[in-house]
């Protein structure tokens, strides 16, 4: 399926009114490479969470930063890591150790 972009303030915002259902990492199908990407569901939309654009003058950009695309991640882990890192989804709580 195809899904539009959302930035992360107006999510932020959403999810401070709870119009925020749930936040999952998905696989991109489109991509040439195995990437993931964070679908947002809503009250009344499904969006795939943008890329912000840095700006600096130092970083070396071969693609225009102003075009909308989203924000990737090589595995589900890092997906899921970002997505707690910005209160998008509980922290983790408990882990799993082995007892000797």
């Amino acid at each position: 399926m195809k899904y539009g972009l959302i930035s992360l303030l107006p999510v932020q915002v959403a999810r401070l009114f709870r119009l925020v259902h749930s936040v999952e990492p998905v696989l991109l199908e489109e991509s040439p490479r195995k990437s993931w990407v964070l679908l947002v569901r809503g009250r009344g939309f499904t969006r795939i969470l943008r890329d912000e654009q840095v700006l600096s003058p130092y970083l070396h950009r071969p693609i225009d930063p102003s075009l909308p695309r989203p924000m990737r991640f090589p595995s589900k882990q890092g997906a899921e890591g970002h997505a707690r890192s910005v209160g998008l989804m509980p922290a983790q709580t408990t882990w799993r150790v082995r007892e000797s």
